[in-house]
């Protein structure tokens, strides 16, 4: 049985880790475009209420394409977090998760996108 001596795994994680979260976040970049290809756009705008009880909320207002622009992927940070994600909403779009439940587009994404997620994390 062979012994490896002088292991230190932690010279490794510098050089595997960066290189493993790029191409984690290519791979959740084409989980992304597929989403926004996906995504439901409105075709209504308009400004926030002016008058009723949430005249003034930023959160009222409309705009046509708002869910489509909010899909992003983020990477989180810290030294434990090594974890890229792909969000859809934001303030001003609360209601994606309504949209992915009544028309899904996130979920749609992923599953058809499995093969491209495997090919970049591979061969990137």
């Amino acid at each position: 049985m062979a012994k490896v001596a002088f292991w230190n795994p932690k010279i490794a994680d510098d050089i595997i880790f960066p290189k493993a979260m790029k191409r984690l976040e290519k791979a959740a970049e084409v989980v992304a475009e597929k989403a926004r290809s996906r995504c439901p756009v409105g075709t209504v705008s308009r400004p926030m209420y002016k008058t009723g009880r949430y005249a003034g909320q930023y959160w009222t207002a409309r705009d046509a394409g708002q869910l489509k622009k909010s899909i992003r992927v983020v990477k989180l940070r810290g030294s434990k977090a090594r974890n890229v994600r792909v969000y859809a909403g934001h303030k001003k779009a609360f209601y994606a998760q309504i949209v992915e439940f009544y028309t899904p587009f996130m979920r749609p994404a992923v599953n058809s996108s499995k093969r491209q997620i495997k090919w970049v994390l591979e061969n990137d």
